[in-house]
């Protein structure tokens, strides 16, 4: 049932519009229209398919569905960039981008698309066709790496396609597709700017292509920038301010609820003393102590309302994105059936995001600590308190800043031509190669955090680390930090302790294909069309880092709190890897047979089937297959299905990752003690693919009663089976049977424990908790996808709407046998019920367009063994609206545009999570607020 209520505005824009777009061709050509033409080789005469096959080239004939945009369509409804106008799609949810920003292990505010919201590692992302490198550890492409300038449209194949691209394309296809015919000189360039004067943003461009030898040769290149600052804290919003979010156990007796000034008493920024005979109490800017002010309990450890404890650390609100893209292409007819091209693009995107603060997490400091006050000292020293537990977050301190660099080079080039005016042949050689660089900027150094915590004084009374004078060669120019109160840390104590750390990870590909397609045969109902291809490809993965995480911390000279089982710093080493490689050897055949043909409610029927056998170096062979059935009931209603077996194969990161290490904190359960653990994640070389089944029905309506009318339906299902998942032993559920086992359960392997696990006392806590990649997963989701078109005159001028929906309402994982299903159908971030509009109207040179986005209302959690005493999160909309103008009778023909997002500044709904600091936005609500771009192009 529907547990939301869709506004009237959009069930009628939906009605009107007709609730889908059939399948469009590959060579749709763009338009003022927001649609495109259903055949393209009707329209251009070029033989083509359509993406998600090799041998169909009319959309409304293909038996998987497929969706078309536009680039000019994408743009105007959203002028930062093509990834992020994909996003405001239904079919997309789940997406990172400069929204989630996150900790220096890896590029986490690039801009990685996610059909269908069960991973972007389970759809293929193409740049005209062919494969690329991965960006990502886990094998995505961040598409800001793809040069957009040039792009013409983006084919979205929304079903399983591994039999006809190979691995990865589990959840369907995203193609970017080249306009390879430009011609002309264009030049572009707007800005935009937030309501609230922040997250500027500039983009300039320029495209440039002509005809060669009489039209036998064609060339362009295009250059792109783009920038956009960002918002550099949650708190530059009100919602940030609030310190508003959820708390509790979530049980019945200790239900999640809202709560009024959120802070964590571990967060404190005055600096606690947790032991001894001060224990309990802060420090104030003068360095006296006072009782810590606890606030009211919420239920959870270290959770409070008000009180001395702090509040978020300065995480972004928005990443940083700065992107250089240059792209070229040239063909050349060699003869009047063969044609030589090669094409190759440069890109650079930088995200910058606010990630963390320093912390002195539980330390132990001496009780002779020369910044201490003399009463104090000599009362410890009285009571015979040799040191004290400590903790503060420093956040005086900058902060620590993931910084992420990544470089794409691409080369493309090969052959393609006719043989005997049926047969279609290619042969195409690609290379691509991707470094990414993550530097964690104020990193937080721990042996020069507790050596300068360390603090006393020398012979001139001077106060010093003391590893200056008892070891003045293992700290060289160690700065005492004074951790007593807020403000009390001079910033070259702070510049001391803290550094960067970095890692470049390169990733490398080098593809060859090649294929033949045509007609085998002509049958009684049509030809026989079959198309043969095969590919190799050399895969190479290589990390490099400037600081290994297993370089033990040397405690020589500092008396407290260190251990060579700490980390040497606080955040996200990770270790270097040297190059690893595999190689993919495939082969594949597609077949399209018409079986039937004018017949009585048979207008035509055609089966389509695919197989690919696929043998990796690493895991062995794997076969996937296709079939589908094309029924065209009539001329204006046609009938389509498919059933597939699709994999996603483990990338070489997944495989062999190096060691990565960071420090968290950790309640043991077999201990009952709590504490803070190094955790320690690498890649898993025993792997195999994951397997999906997926199934698609559906059904395509043009009426001949309505011209401009389409419509379209279709459902479809996927499980997948074997899926990659990072188990860690931090979650309370591996704990549990861990501990339910007796200390035989496999899980039991994820802790390193000094002691046999028979030992139950604190000295048996653990030194390391380990994560690790393995088949462990299952992943269910079904929904039905409705797409609309409808174009007709209105006021002198051309009216086009479309319409898109998705419902989707089940989405459930479940991480390892015996673990809680979690339905992410209806969770944070996620929408049951999906729906994006666009109306656009152009006479003349004046156009407009306007989209709107609504989400239906969702749950505080995908876990529904948590109780929440709050209701659910409210369903939101956002309208954009964007208004062009082109001076027609120029000879440049300047055209500009106004464009709003975010018209009515629609606030986001607040949500908290439940581990203390608040990030309180849904990933598919709004951040910004209005948003306004003005631009403007001309074209020679």
């Amino acid at each position: 049932m529907m547990r939301a209520r869709i506004p009237i505005s959009l069930l009628t824009s939906a009605c009107v519009a007709s609730l889908a777009v059939p399948a469009l061709a590959q060579g749709a050509s763009t338009s003022d229209s927001l649609s495109a033409p259903l055949d393209a080789g009707a329209d251009t005469g070029e033989a083509i398919v359509v993406t998600g096959s090799r041998i169909i080239a009319n959309g409304n004939n293909s038996p998987t569905p497929l969706t078309v945009v536009s680039t000019e369509q994408l743009m105007e409804a959203t002028p930062s960039n093509i990834p992020d106008a994909l996003n405001k799609l239904p079919i997309f949810q789940g997406s990172s981008n400069q929204r989630t920003a996150g900790a220096p292990s890896a590029n986490a505010a690039g801009n990685f698309l996610d059909l269908r919201g069960i991973g972007t590692q389970r759809g293929l992302v193409l740049f005209d066709g062919n494969r690329m490198a991965p960006s990502a550890t886990s094998g995505g492409i961040d598409t800001n790496t793809i040069p957009q300038a040039l792009i013409k449209r983006v084919d979205i194949v929304t079903g399983g396609a591994s039999a006809v691209y190979g691995s990865d394309a589990v959840s369907g296809v995203i193609n970017f597709i080249v306009d390879d015919s430009f011609e002309g000189l264009k030049a572009s360039g707007q800005y935009g700017i937030s309501s609230r004067g922040d997250n500027a943003s500039q983009r300039l461009g320029l495209v440039g292509g002509t005809y060669l030898m009489d039209g036998r040769a064609h060339i362009e290149a295009s250059y792109e920038y783009y920038n956009s600052d960002g918002i550099g804290r949650i708190s530059d919003r009100p919602y940030g301010v609030s310190g508003r979010g959820y708390s509790g156990t979530g049980t019945a007796a200790s239900p999640n609820r809202f709560y009024d000034d959120m802070r964590r008493s571990d967060w404190t920024p005055h600096g606690a003393i947790l032991s001894g005979i001060f224990a309990d109490t802060v420090f104030n800017p003068d360095g006296s102590l006072r009782p810590f002010n606890h606030g009211a309990p919420t239920g959870s450890a270290n959770l409070e309302s008000g009180g001395d404890g702090g509040r978020v650390p300065a995480n972004s609100l928005i990443g940083s994105l700065e992107t250089h893209q240059a792209f070229g292409r040239f063909d050349f007819d060699l003869t009047d059936d063969t044609r030589f091209f090669v094409q190759g693009s440069y890109t650079r995107a930088r995200n910058i995001n606010n990630y963390w603060t320093s912390w002195a997490n539980s330390v132990q400091i001496g009780s002779d600590n020369a910044f201490l006050r003399p009463e104090y000292r000599d009362a410890l020293n009285a009571a015979g308190e040799e040191s004290f537990t400590f903790t503060k977050m420093f956040y005086e301190a900058p902060p620590i800043i993931t910084d992420a660099k990544t470089t794409t080079w691409f080369v493309n080039t090969g052959l393609k031509g006719e043989l005997f005016g049926d047969l279609r042949w290619e042969a195409t050689y690609s290379h691509s190669e991707t470094q990414t660089f993550v530097t964690a900027r104020n990193n937080e150094n721990t042996g020069r955090l507790l050596a300068a915590l360390d603090a006393t004084t020398d012979a001139n009374g001077n106060i010093v680390c003391r590893t200056s004078l008892t070891n003045p060669g293992l700290y060289p120019g160690c700065v005492p930090l004074n951790p007593f109160g807020y403000g009390s840390a001079s910033s070259e104590a702070i510049d001391y302790i803290t550094g960067d750390t970095s890692f470049k990870l390169t990733n490398a590909m080098d593809d060859f294909n090649a294929s033949i397609a045509g007609t085998a045969l002509e049958l009684p109902a049509g030809p026989l069309q079959f198309a043969v291809s095969g590919e190799y490809r050399e895969l190479s993965l290589e990390n490099r880092s400037t600081d290994e995480p297993t370089e033990p911390l040397d405690c020589t000279g500092i008396r407290f709190g260190c251990s060579t089982n700490q980390l040497v710093w606080q955040f996200n080493t990770t270790a270097s890897l040297p190059k690893m490689s595999q190689n993919v050897a495939e082969g594949a055949i597609e077949v399209n047979a018409p079986l039937l043909a004018d017949l009585p409610l048979i207008r035509m029927l055609a089966v389509n089937g695919a197989y690919r056998y696929t043998h990796y170096s690493t895991s062995g062979s794997e076969h996937t297959w296709k079939i589908g059935v094309d029924w065209k009931v009539t001329d204006d209603l046609s009938l389509r299905g498919t059933r597939s077996r699709d994999i996603r194969a483990p990338t070489l990161y997944d495989l062999y990752a190096p060691l990565a290490t960071s420090t968290s904190g950790f309640a043991d359960i077999h201990t009952s003690t709590s504490g803070s653990v190094i955790l320690r994640n690498s890649g898993n070389d025993t792997l195999t693919p994951e397997k999906a089944d997926t199934l698609t029905a559906g059904a395509v309506y043009t009426p001949s009663w309505l011209p401009g009318l389409s419509l379209s339906l279709d459902y479809y299902r996927i499980k997948i089976k074997d899926a990659i998942v990072s188990l860690s032993g931090t979650s309370p559920e591996i704990q549990a049977q861990c501990q339910e086992s007796g200390g035989t359960s496999p899980l039991c392997d994820l802790y390193v424990r000094p002691l046999p696990y028979s030992d139950t006392s604190a000295a048996n806590y653990p030194s390391a908790v380990l994560s690790s990649p393995v088949n462990a997963a299952t992943i269910r989701t079904e929904g039905v996808d409705f797409e609309g078109n409808y174009t007709t005159g209105l006021a002198g001028g051309q009216l086009s709407i479309r319409t898109f929906v998705a419902y989707q309402p089940k989405l459930v994982t479940q991480s390892f046998e015996g673990a809680t299903p979690l339905d992410e159908a209806s969770s944070p971030g996620t929408s049951v019920w999906r729906v994006t509009g666009m109306v656009g109207w152009n006479k003349g040179g004046f156009s407009l367009m306007a989209q709107t986005r609504w989400n239906s209302s969702q749950r505080p959690s995908s876990n529904p063994a948590l109780v929440f005493e709050t209701g659910r999160i409210p369903a939101v909309s956002y309208t954009d609206l964007t208004l062009g103008y082109t001076i027609e009778d120029s000879a440049v023909e300047p055209h500009f545009f106004l464009s709003a997002q975010n018209l009515f500044d629609k606030q986001p709904a607040l949500f908290g999570g439940n581990i203390g600091y608040m990030y309180p936005i849904p990933s598919n609500y709004d951040a910004i607020g209005r948003y306004v771009t003005a631009g403007v192009s001309v074209k020679f």
